[in-house]
């Protein structure tokens, strides 16, 4: 038996979490796996914390946080080398960096989130604090666009299935990644020091099953793999398969690949030191030994199967 968890449910994005169980590459492991929709950041870590899951999908900033808190969390592999959140702004008067954020009111998906935390190392990258600037809570969906239009923010912080849904639509926008000032490993698989002490045989087991299934999808047929899992989990968004599909092409061409094709699921040293660099200046949380955040011992064993 293996458990493990998502952040947020079965959003499209997770993909290769589910499909590492419908594709049957979990199975091929030996492992009786089930996969759970976590309720949000705090709550999974939690679930790994209490050992009622094994490995869980969270930001590098979940990490840093938890670990600072008193967690034995290790990363074994980053999926997203690259920002999974970019900066919007209206391309007829484009917000172009952080410099440009003095005096301005920018839109965040919610207060004390991940939006949030990145726009205060963004500020201190920027020389700024968030006196600079003003901030509004906007949610996390395309339909922030008529805060722009209705000129009550000047830029909106989303994720980068917002930025493919409002070029769907054609809406005209500018955008960049919020890497740009704050680089940090963006998504990692997470488990904690007892497991990778007592368990090493099932975490790579674990990560043999997540390289096969990011193959499975980076050369194989997109929209079959949706529907595969879409019948062992309700995806949201289904019904508009074709944007799923190019949000996911999105994310596999760029936020994957961000560090060389070469360094996929690898945890790269630079990255953590430049979040710890990022994370603690912005008084976000205070981790003094980054090593101990992650590891490349599994991951190198299973990429090497």
């Amino acid at each position: 038996p293996l458990t493990f968890m998502t952040p947020f449910g079965f959003i499209p994005d997770f993909l290769e979490m589910m499909n590492m169980v419908s594709g049957g590459f979990l199975a091929q492991q030996g492992f009786a796996a089930k996969l759970l929709g976590g309720q949000g950041a705090v709550v999974t870590a939690q679930q790994l914390m209490t050992g009622a899951v094994s490995f869980v999908r969270l930001t590098a900033i979940d990490e840093f946080v938890a670990v600072a808190k008193g967690a034995a969390f290790v990363s074994v592999a980053t999926l997203y080398q690259g920002s999974t959140f970019h900066v919007i702004s209206p391309k007829d008067k484009p917000v172009n960096s952080a410099e440009d954020f003095k005096g301005k009111t920018i839109g965040i998906v919610s207060v004390g989130g991940s939006t949030e935390q990145l726009l205060d190392i963004m500020l201190q990258s920027a020389r700024m604090t968030k006196a600079d600037v003003t901030t509004q809570v906007v949610g996390n969906s395309p339909g922030a666009m008529q805060y722009l239009r209705q000129g009550r923010i000047d830029c909106f912080i989303k994720s980068i299935g917002v930025v493919v849904a409002l070029q769907t639509a054609n809406e005209p926008i500018a955008h960049w990644p919020t890497d740009r000032y704050a680089p940090m490993p963006s998504q990692i698989f997470v488990t904690t020091r007892e497991t990778i002490e007592k368990k090493p045989a099932m975490v790579v087991g674990f990560l043999k099953a997540l390289k096969a299934s990011t193959e499975d999808m980076l050369h194989g047929d997109l929209k079959t793999i949706f529907q595969r899992a879409n019948g062992d989990f309700d995806i949201p968004g289904m019904k508009n398969i074709n944007e799923q599909v190019a949000l996911m092409r999105f994310i596999m061409d760029g936020p994957w690949m961000s560090q060389g094709r070469e360094n996929f699921l690898r945890n790269m040293p630079e990255l953590w030191a430049k979040a710890q660099k990022g994370i603690g200046g912005a008084g976000i949380a205070s981790v003094p030994n980054v090593e101990a955040l992650y590891t490349n011992t599994f991951i190198e064993q299973a990429l090497k199967a």
